[in-house]
């Protein structure tokens, strides 16, 4: 009888494992970002070489890992997009924490849409008020509310458990990268990596720690879509924009290995670089003489982006060396 009741028990227990395993698995196939990263390469092809996934492993308390992406999409279809629209967004700000202001350019994809819930829109400006009265202001003495790169402020888009309705995630993580009246681009100081890695870090801890279990956010601190004001050393805006994104996705990655020992909660983060501006910058039209070198350029970039990718999760700073020196003049490491 002991025996017996000791199979049926093993028997129960196996059965237990293996529907958390398939949980799991279902979950990990049906997650939000996972979805957009496998739509993005179905309708990015051209620039697919510069996606990437890697495994976060397991923690002492979470006990499945988290699968991280590199996609080549928009955020807007992050959120506009129900099966996309993930638990939270880690979204650029600037230090001042002027929502409606017109710098950073990536933080009015999240106020226009709040924006047509006047509800959430009031709630979300009284937690920033809150913020505001709070003391003290910016971490390093800046003369903001926050300082860029380092400094963050999570706020709630959907309270006491009620869906808001709106095209946007639950919470939202917002990171100083640019002044309200803009102008930071020329700092690059500002955007080194190590200043970069404690914003990213402290969202992704502070958004975990309340139980969010999937988040995107865009490449920040990059401000590629603005020139710099002064631009000798390059060989035009391309080089410059890929600098950029290389030194952003590079400190991104260090955030979030610096974030990974003690995750409980979080399943998926998906980091997205702008479909429209790799177009920009590495589409030509075919048969075109500087075609082939357009699709030359790119290559070298997806292996450069992939490698500041993987190197940041692996808590390895990208260097200039780590892209044949070509971008020392923007990785302030």
């Amino acid at each position: 009888m002991g025996r017996g009741t000791n199979s049926a028990c093993r028997a129960l227990l196996l059965v237990g494992v293996l529907s958390s395993t398939l949980v799991c698995l279902a979950w990990a196939q049906q997650g939000p970002v996972a979805a957009m990263f496998g739509d993005d390469q179905k309708r990015g092809e051209e620039i697919a070489l510069s996606f990437a996934t890697s495994e976060v492993p397991p923690t002492s308390v979470a006990a499945f890992p988290a699968q991280v992406y590199l996609t080549g999409g928009d955020l807007e279809r992050a959120f506009d997009t129900s099966r996309f629209r993930p638990d939270a967004a880690i979204v650029p700000t600037n230090t001042d924490l002027m929502i409606t202001a017109a710098s950073p350019a990536t933080q009015r994809v999240l106020i226009d849409r709040v924006r047509k819930q006047p509800s959430v829109m009031r709630d979300l400006q009284n937690q920033i008020e809150t913020r505001r009265k709070q003391k003290p202001a910016a971490s390093d003495g800046d003369t903001g509310l926050l300082s860029i790169g380092t400094d963050w402020f999570v706020a709630q888009l959907s309270r006491q458990g009620k869906e808001s309705g709106g095209a946007f995630p639950r919470t939202v993580c917002l990171v100083a990268t640019e002044f309200a009246k803009g102008g930071a681009i020329d700092r690059r100081e500002l955007f080194a990596q190590d200043r970069v890695r404690k914003g990213i870090a402290g969202c992704l801890a502070a958004m975990d720690a309340a139980g969010v279990q999937s988040i995107v956010m865009p490449l920040m601190g990059a401000a590629s879509a603005a020139t710099q004001a002064n631009d000798p050393a390059f060989e035009g805006q391309r080089v410059l924009k890929e600098c950029r994104l290389l030194n952003s996705l590079a400190g991104i990655a260090l955030g979030i290995h610096d974030f990974a020992p003690n995750r409980r909660s979080l399943r998926e983060i998906g980091v997205i670089q702008w479909d429209r501006e790799l177009d920009e910058m590495f589409s030509l039209p075919r048969g075109t003489r500087l075609a082939q070198t357009a699709q030359n350029a790119y290559r070298l970039y997806a292996d450069q982006v992939k490698l500041a990718f993987r190197k940041g999760l692996a808590g390895e700073k990208t260097l200039p060396a780590d892209v044949d020196g070509a971008c020392s003049a923007i990785f302030s490491v």
